[in-house]
């Protein structure tokens, strides 16, 4: 599943789940929450009340399920048929459901039936009780009942409407299969099902297999009976319907029949994902050495959704309109990319996460840490200009980024609760293990990595696996014990920082290593850390030469010896950038890296030079002038690979940058990167690369908007008169700095922005309002939050919107104030990030004076939220940790600034 990553992603809303009474007393709920199924045979005739996983008195070994699923309605009637194994005698079985009205149940078995009550208990489970006790064996449990269609929300089986059309979708990761059918919602209970769809005649029908008959039950109606799946975890299943726009995109390299289904009258918009999947799918299937393992695959577009952008069901994988629905005339290189790496991403869990399912959610990094990694691998096949193998490094920054809070999750972190699951999506699953499994390859060899990612595939085929079965392949595949490494990754926190020191004696050289959790400024004490066991690789100068050596780090400290009969004049201790750690420099060692070693490094070992190097600047441990030294070395890479990072430096400081500054600080940005930025222009052109319309968009927006660039605020102005023409490449850019330049053109977009029918201009005139830095502008731009004519999923970002100080002040304020009104619009659930991220509107301040009362603040109100006690931990630890930074860089901004000499305009 894509996350969907924005500023911040608002707030969990605890509500009523509106569930029948129970008819009988509930048990009280046993004392030990575990992530672990209960056993068979322990439970009894009556089990007790689970409070996290389901007993295993019963287990499924298949499902049958019929539902009349019509947009026009607000519910759905449904029939379900679970077959299982009893293991002893029992009166009461466990299941999922949540919402679910049963109207009659009954247990079967050779031809005898014994009636069932179903009772609703807690938030979603149904205490299924039998009239008489039934024995062990192979018995089926068969349920109608009636359900509800999702209409804010898109979890369960949920309902949207867009141009008169109405269409119906599911999304059942994590735990919302249970709002569509009684099951066991658990990812370990892997069967085949068989779906059957009432639907009304005139649409088209989609799910995970692919039609076996269609059946016309009346004028109106018709029964699509689809095939036999192949075994499914519940949160992997999936449906559609509504009236479809079908494009063929062709089959697999091995037959399979591939189809692109858009919304109603977007086929023409569908052309890129129809034109790319081939491609990508047959890469994968080479990578894998497996054939794609499902019957066809299905791509659909959905119109809105909250908290994911896509999901891997198999065989029929779901993506937010924005994503997949594209326009012919005007999209971007940018966001080409952006669908070729979901889609890869989404197409690699066929494999990992599909064909092979984690047994639980505390190793779901294994499905989303490897998708992320993947797409990497096969995205340079549609296009070789992507060059995504060198985007494994942003992914470890970003992963090192999140993981520099000591309140970070750990990548196989202990599932306790429900909202252990919810938080569990977050970017310590993605791109750390995305990050940890790169380094694995480094160190074991792309060859047999690959035969060890085969072999675990080939023996976990159509089942379920630990990460402890994947670290055993890839000890087998590669000879290397490497169980214990991948473990001092997978069960802590954190990320090792190592210090490297040359020590040159009796013609000898080596490096002394030590490592330590990296804890910067403002976090609280970290708990003491196991060693890593980390692979360290370095290049080193060797007379002049560069040379490598590389060894496994398992203690607090260690050695390791260079073959060099001459002490190196640099070292650069992370290779390739492969290693998932952080590095510790002195200045000596930084200024010899960049000033002889330079031309001997990779572009990816100068970017992760930059990475410590930068953030070292920033929290006291290096001088930020030795940082600032870099950036024109790094922005000479001239690609979005270097040019971002070297930007970031730079716009980072934003934020810390005295106010009686702030004209120095902007005039030195026009003076220092306007020159380029002018050079480039706004108006792409017809040989633009990937790289260049990413560059553009870096460094014209940086000097635009941060330096307030005259000539290029004018050309915005001016290019806004005809924004919906644009190139998609420039227009939210452009529109970003013509509204925050202009009121005319502020007042237009106000205006225009409630029927703009188009989801992705109206999402880039709501991005533009958003940021617009004019306070009374920006409360009017606000108050489109509780405006009934536009849709809430859409506007409640714009409270992130504030990029200055007191511009957040302004929006933590008009949330204070209309909370209620707020709270009460927004989704009840989402599928992966809880809500309570909001609370980094207030988090945000970085005010040392604010810091006790916003903390106290952000844990009354959103703490007791879904997944908020993990959250707001963050959050507050974030917020000091830039407290913390503040006090430091502050003293060298004001020096640097107050002696700069920047040319008048």
């Amino acid at each position: 599943m894509l996350r969907l990553v924005i500023v911040a992603v608002g707030v969990v809303i605890v509500v009523s789940c509106g569930a029948p009474k129970p008819e009988v007393t509930v048990p009280a709920p046993v004392a030990v929450v575990s992530a672990e199924p209960p056993t068979a045979g322990t439970g009894g005739l009556v089990p007790p009340q689970p409070t996290l996983r389901l007993p295993r008195n019963f287990v499924p070994t298949g499902y049958t399920a019929r539902l009349a699923i019509d947009p026009q309605r607000e519910d759905f009637d449904g029939s379900m048929q679970i077959a299982g194994t009893i293991s002893e005698l029992t009166s009461v079985i466990w299941l999922h459901g949540k919402e679910l009205q049963v109207s009659k149940a009954i247990a079967r078995r050779d031809g005898v039936d014994v009636p069932l009550t179903v009772t609703a208990v807690g938030e979603d489970l149904l205490r299924v009780a039998a009239q008489s006790p039934l024995d062990a064996g192979a018995w089926t449990l068969t349920f109608d009942y009636k359900g509800k269609f999702d209409v804010l929300s898109t979890v369960g089986a949920f309902k949207q409407t867009v141009a008169d059309h109405s269409y119906v979708f599911t999304q059942l990761e994590a735990i919302y299969a249970r709002r569509v059918f009684p099951c066991l919602d658990e990812p370990d209970n892997k069967v085949p099902w068989q779906l059957t769809l009432d639907v009304p005649k005139a649409l088209i029908a989609v799910s995970n297999t692919p039609e076996k008959t269609v059946t016309p039950l009346d004028p109106k109606t018709k029964r699509v009976e689809f095939a036999i799946s192949k075994p499914l975890p519940t949160y992997l299943l999936a449906f559609g319907v509504g009236p479809f726009e079908v494009i063929d995109a062709g089959k697999s390299r091995h037959g399979v029949p591939l189809r692109v289904l858009t919304l109603a009258k977007r086929a023409a918009d569908g052309a890129w994902a129809a034109k790319t999947t081939p491609i990508i799918l047959n890469a994968l299937e080479d990578w894998f050495g497996i054939p794609y393992p499902y019957e066809k695959l299905d791509q659909l577009s959905i119109p809105m959704t909250v908290g994911f952008g896509a999901m891997e069901n198999a065989g029929l994988i779901t993506y937010t309109e924005t994503l997949m629905l594209l326009d012919p005339q005007r999209q971007s290189k940018q966001r080409q990319h952006v669908w070729v790496r979901v889609a890869a991403h989404e197409m690699g869990h066929q494999w990992f996460g599909n064909l092979v399912t984690m047994a639980f959610w505390d190793d779901i990094w294994l499905n989303e840490g490897f998708a992320n990694w993947v797409e990497t691998k096969v995205t340079n096949k549609v296009d070789a200009s992507y060059r995504d193998d060198q985007s494994g490094v942003g992914l470890r920054n970003e992963a090192l980024s999140e993981d520099g809070l000591v309140s970070a999750r750990q990548i196989r972190q202990p599932i306790e609760s429900v909202n252990d699951i919810f938080t569990a999506f977050d970017g310590i699953t993605y791109n750390k293990g995305a990050s940890v499994l790169a380094m694995f390859e480094a160190y074991l060899g792309p060859a047999k990595f690959q035969q060890g990612v085969r072999d675990y595939l080939a023996a976990k085929s159509w089942g379920n696996a630990t990460s402890k079965d994947f670290a055993a392949a890839m000890t087998k595949a590669s000879g290397k014990e490497v169980e214990a490494a991948f473990a001092s990754f997978l069960e802590q926190p954190g990320a090792p920082e190592i210090t490297a020191t040359l020590e040159c004696k009796g013609g000898k050289s080596q490096l002394a290593l030590s490592q330590r959790r990296y804890v910067p400024p403002g976090a609280p004490a970290a708990e003491s850390a196991t060693p890593w066991i980390l692979p360290i690789c370095v290049a080193y100068d060797k007379g002049g030469k560069r040379a490598e050596a590389c060894t496994l780090l398992s203690q607090p400290t260690g050695a390791l010896e260079l073959e060099t009969k001459t002490c190196p004049r640099w070292v650069m201790p992370n290779k390739q950038g492969a290693g998932y750690n952080r590095n510790r420099y002195t200045p000596p060692q930084v200024t010899a890296l960049r000033d002889e070693a330079w031309a001997k490094l990779t572009w990816t070992e100068r970017r992760v030079l930059y990475f410590d190097v930068a953030d070292a600047a920033t929290i006291g441990k290096l001088p930020l002038q030795l940082a600032f030294s870099m950036v024109p070395k790094l922005l000479a890479g001239n690609d979005r690979f270097t040019a971002g990072p070297a930007l970031e430096l730079v716009t980072g400081l934003e934020n810390f940058v005295p106010a009686d500054l702030r004209g120095k600080y902007d005039q030195w940005i026009r003076s220092t990167f306007g020159p380029g930025a002018t050079k480039i222009g706004f108006v792409p052109k017809a040989t633009d690369t990937l790289d260049t319309e990413t560059l553009r968009a870096q460094l014209v927006g940086t000097v635009a908007w941060l330096g307030r660039e005259p000539k290029l605020v004018a050309e915005a102005v001016k290019l806004s008169d005809n924004w919906r023409d644009l190139p998609q490449s420039i227009r939210g850019l452009v529109l970003v700095i013509a509204v925050d330049a202009k009121q005319q053109v502020f007042d237009t977009v106000m205006k225009d922005v409630v029927h703009e029918g188009d989801r992705t201009r109206r999402q880039e005139m709501l991005q533009a309002l958003a940021q617009v830095r004019d306070p009374v502008r920006q409360k009017a731009a606000l108050g489109l939050m509780l405006d009934t004519k536009l849709d809430i999923r859409e506007t409640r970002y714009m409270v992130f919107g504030g990029s200055t100080e007191p511009n957040r002040a302004v929006a933590r304020e008009f949330f204070k104030t209309n909370m209620d009104t707020i709270m009460a619009r927004l989704p009840k659930d989402e599928t992966a990030s809880p809500l309570a991220i909001v609370s980094a509107v207030f988090t945000s301040s970085c005010d040392a004076k604010l810091r006790d009362a916003t903390a106290a603040y952000v844990t009354k109100t959103f703490a007791k939220l879904s997944g908020g006690e993990r959250i707001v931990k963050q959050q507050i630890e974030g917020m000091d940790q830039c407290i913390a930074r503040r006090k430091l860089i502050e003293p060298e901004l004001r020096a640097w600034l107050g002696g700069l000499r920047v040319p008048k305009p």
